[in-house]
Formats: structure tokens, C-alpha cells, sequence
């Protein structure tokens, strides 16, 4: 794993990085917590490579190491742009995009907007307001959840359930808020499989 700096218009992005740069590309995105960053995805990054996939984790503009854009809140629309942006400067057409929380409606909106160049998406716990959104995500979605999450109950997993259309679900009995890294040794397999499109 190592440390990359991804050079955009109004900021540059730290991230690290496991795996070979020339392989398929996931991007980890974390919540809206202060708490969040790269390591978010930390316990999942390593099996990844492993499999054969570049996968890089950022603090996105605003948290960790990597400055804000400017002082308005980063969300929406313009989160997603962030997101094509670091696509455009790994120099990669096309990614996963995972999603934590906030990360996954961030990654859920660049899936609507730009689907050219999101293939799949891996949602642990994703933030929502307009789950109207759902009906047009055309990618694959691996969506996982924890039973005992505190911050966004395991029942809203209903709403993506009922509205994606290609959508593989799997819950856990404990995981908190982070299902996905807390049983990071279960879900990565079936991560995998999900990616090599055997799940």
C-alpha cells in the first residue's frame, strides 16, 4: 500500500493504494464523519489487490489530508464530479465505486449521472434522501448491512432491495455503522465474487 496524490482542478486528493495501477480499478468512499477517511476501507484493500483489482481510498476534499474545494458543504452533484474528477486523474475510464454512509449516496449519485463510467457498486450502509434515484441505477449493486447498525437502521435495506434492479444483498448480525469492514474476512470473498460477476 502506498500513498497517491490525485492532482484536480481546485485541490489535489491523498489516497492510498493497493494493487497494480494498470488493474480494474475500485474507489472507496468514505462517510461524512470527520472520523472517515481512506482507512475507511483499509481492512478490504489488501484481499482486493490480492484478486487481481487497483483499488485506491481517499479522503475526499474537506477530510483528512486532502483540502476542501471551498467552504461550501460537499455533496450532491458536485460530489459526484469529485468522484469523475479522481476517475479522469488515476486515468481510468471506468471504476467500482464503494461507498460508506454518505460515501454510498455519493457513490449511488455519480452511478445515475455518469453510468458510462461506474460498472458496479458495493454500498455498506448507504445514506439516502432520495431513494427515488434508486429506479435508475443501471449497474450491479453488492449492498451490505449491519443488524445493530446504530445511525442508519438495517430496515431502510428494504428500499434498495425493492428499487434496484440487479441487487445482491447480504446482512450481518454485527458490524455497527461499517458492516462491510467489521466482517471484512467474510464479505471480501463474496466481494470478489461479486466483481469476477460469480455471486
Amino acid at each position: 500500500m502506498h500513498d497517491v496524490f490525485i492532482k484536480l482542478e481546485l485541490t489535489t486528493v491523498f489516497g492510498k493504494m493497493s494493487g497494480d495501477p494498470a488493474d480494474p480499478l475500485l474507489l472507496g468512499i468514505h462517510g461524512w464523519s470527520q472520523r472517515n477517511g481512506w482507512h475507511t476501507w483499509e481492512p478490504l484493500m489488501a484481499p482486493l489487490a490480492e484478486a487481481g483489482y487497483c483499488v485506491v481510498s481517499v479522503d475526499m476534499p474537506g477530510w483528512g489530508d486532502s483540502p476542501a474545494l471551498d467552504s461550501l458543504p460537499l455533496g450532491g452533484s458536485r460530489a459526484a464530479q469529485v468522484i469523475i474528477d479522481i476517475l479522469d486523474g488515476l486515468q481510468k475510464e471506468e471504476a467500482v465505486l464503494m461507498g460508506k454512509s454518505w460515501g454510498g449516496g455519493v457513490a449511488v449519485k455519480t452511478a445515475v449521472s455518469y453510468p458510462e463510467r461506474i460498472s458496479k457498486l458495493v454500498l455498506t450502509a448507504p445514506a439516502l434522501r432520495n431513494f427515488d434515484q434508486l429506479s435508475q441505477i443501471s449497474q450491479q449493486v453488492l449492498l451490505t448491512w449491519a443488524e445493530d447498525d446504530p445511525v442508519i437502521p438495517v430496515t431502510m435495506s428494504s428500499e434498495f432491495t425493492r428499487r434496484v434492479k440487479d441487487i445482491e444483498y447480504i446482512s450481518y448480525p454485527t458490524g455497527g455503522h461499517s458492516a462491510a469492514m467489521k466482517n471484512a474476512e467474510d464479505f471480501a470473498p463474496h466481494l470478489v465474487d461479486f466483481l469476477n460477476g460469480e455471486l
